[in-house]
């Protein structure tokens, strides 16, 4: 069985991801950059944890099937925000096609293009 702290502290993370799935849902910026920090330093505080390296072999499973399922939710939040850089993208092509350029791929004159003599100093002299 797992101590009371480490209970604590993996309840914790399980809101902090819970928290996480409904501000990825939810699109704003603001409050996913704030659950997601909470989310970290909370992953960090457990880390850091004493209990973790004293735990014996039957807390050893329990804490592994909590993790893991904890993994599962933060693998989850991170295909859902790749879904959504995904459709951003291509609005933003749709909207401004120029995006689709490449930016240095047109030489416009002397500066833009690669290294080519101008012809001032064919030879050198000592």
């Amino acid at each position: 069985m797992l101590s009371a702290e480490l209970e604590k502290q993996l309840s914790m993370i399980e809101q902090q991801c819970e928290i996480l799935t409904a501000t990825v849902d939810s699109g704003d910026p603001v409050s996913l950059e704030a659950a997601s920090t909470q989310l970290r330093q909370a992953a960090v505080d457990l880390a850091r944890s004493p209990e973790v390296s004293s735990l014996d072999a039957q807390a050893t499973q329990a804490f592994r099937r909590r993790l893991q399922t904890i993994v599962n939710c933060v693998g989850f939040q991170r295909g859902g925000l790749a879904r959504r850089a995904a459709v951003v993208e291509r609005t933003l092509n749709a909207m401004v096609p120029a995006t689709r350029e490449s930016t240095y791929g047109q030489a416009a004159g002397p500066y833009g293009s690669t290294g080519r003599q101008s012809g001032a100093f064919k030879r050198l002299s000592a």
